[in-house]
């Protein structure tokens, strides 16, 4: 009897003690203040970081901690990644989830950074018949796997914020995309929030980008300025990427909400709205001010 209790005992333990190991480690990095180098880089990274409310920049602060020591930087094609460099990413990809209860992208173990924009091989099967072909990505968020960056693209995304594009955004959004177990466009809610909106009107704006996008060829669309873009109903900041798919549509409806919220609010006040209560950020709020991060 008593060896059946101990080995009952020894089965709780082994089960039990390391998610209390990693629950209390991930307290501890979190709670490590980031040295001034890195505290110098993230606020290059982030120019409105001064403007962020005080609970915001001590959470930020807390998963760029963790999320630096939790996660592996790799750099591709022989980029030798410095720690302004993966300060500014830890920065953006943490952003998202300053309002939001998390645990700092548990399933996310590698961030594979590249010099430039990369070519990556894509097989489809038709049938029987298998194609493969070669495609240029600036960046892509594998299910449950790395994360994929081009620098170049991040450089030009942090200097041109007025472009509407973020491809830091852009990945982490599919990221929080997956916790539910699929990429539909519809990230996890937090238990006290309906999201009972969002289908609504992430369907409506998202066919309103479709039918933007299908009417280039007509000439009905076309660029009004940086990041904005004109049709014959209205006007857009959206990328036209984000026709895509839904879970294109809801990264991409990230990096306007990050990027330029003060645009996305006026042309698209509902979506901005639901991206509003989904990260539990106003952007808006804090805009303002230029990257000063260094290049290389």
């Amino acid at each position: 009897m008593k060896t059946f209790l101990a080995i009952i005992l020894l089965a709780v333990l082994v089960w039990v003690l390391p998610y209390y190991w990693q629950k209390w480690r991930r307290r501890y990095l979190r709670s490590r203040p980031l040295s001034a180098a890195r505290y110098r880089s993230l606020q290059a990274a982030l120019p409105f970081y001064s403007a962020l409310p005080p609970a915001a920049r001590r959470e930020l602060c807390a998963n760029v901690s963790l999320f630096l020591h939790d996660k592996e930087f790799v750099g591709c094609d022989g980029l030798r990644l410095s720690e302004q460099m993966r300060v500014a990413i830890a920065a953006w990809a943490c952003l998202l989830l300053v309002g939001r209860e998390n645990r700092c992208y548990p399933a996310l173990r590698t961030v594979l950074v590249y010099p430039d924009t990369y070519v990556a091989r894509e097989t489809h099967f038709e049938g029987l018949v298998e194609t493969t072909a070669d495609s240029a990505r600036e960046g892509e968020s594998h299910y449950l796997g790395p994360v994929v960056l081009s620098w170049a693209d991040i450089e030009e995304d942090l200097y041109h914020p007025e472009h509407g594009r973020n491809v830091i955004v852009h990945e982490f959004a599919h990221k929080l995309d997956e916790e539910d177990g699929v990429y539909d466009g519809r990230p996890l809610f937090a238990q006290d929030q309906s999201g009972n909106n969002w289908a609504p009107v992430f369907r409506r704006e998202y066919e309103r980008l479709r039918d933007r996008v299908a009417g280039v060829g007509d000439g009905h669309v076309g660029p009004v300025g940086p990041g904005v873009r004109e049709s014959g109903d209205g006007i857009s900041i959206l990328d036209p990427y984000g026709a895509q798919s839904p879970a294109e549509f809801f990264a991409v409806a990230s990096e306007a909400f990050f990027t330029l919220p003060d645009q996305l609010r006026h042309h698209h006040r509902d979506l901005y709205g639901e991206l509003q209560a989904f990260y539990r950020l106003d952007p808006a709020a804090w805009h303002g001010g230029e990257p000063t991060i260094g290049r290389g």
